[in-house]
């Protein structure tokens, strides 16, 4: 296959820097969307005064309201970007046709594994991820270029 149809045949080009963000990509993900929960579900404790009389007379600076939904929407915009980037790293893998290389790339990359447990899950026992790590190295190398 020449490198012009691997690029084809995997949706565009990919790097092994792209590949690794991917697990960090996926933690903002997680990190953005509690924030934006906790900004639905704000969590506050009364004023001393209040608890005393039971009337507020303190009012926050600004308008929290607009604030919250202005970083709402700050949050989500960045959200968006970043999942656009994951589902583009996922489809690049789905669209492997070498079934080995998917593997290897799903299973380190996408799953979290370091190369040693990817080699072990994917060819047993007495594997070693250098050879793993090699592989993927090249096929990525080879789309690349």
């Amino acid at each position: 296959m020449n490198n012009r149809s691997a690029e084809l045949e995997t949706g565009g080009m990919m790097t092994i820097e792209e590949l690794r963000e991917y697990r960090f990509i996926k933690a903002k993900i997680v990190a953005i969307n509690a924030e934006i929960e906790a900004l639905y579900h704000p969590v506050g404790s009364p004023a001393p005064k209040e608890v005393i009389s039971g009337v507020s007379s303190v009012r926050p600076a600004g308008n929290p309201t607009k604030e919250a939904v202005d970083r709402i929407e700050a949050l989500n915009s960045q959200l968006d970007k970043l999942q656009a980037e994951a589902t583009r790293i996922e489809t690049w893998v789905d669209n492997i046709s070498d079934r080995m290389i998917s593997a290897l790339i799903q299973t380190h990359y996408l799953a979290g594994y370091s190369w040693r447990q990817t080699a072990r899950k994917i060819y047993g026992k007495r594997s070693n991820g250098d050879t793993c790590r090699m592989m993927v190295r090249r096929y990525v190398e080879k789309s690349c270029s």
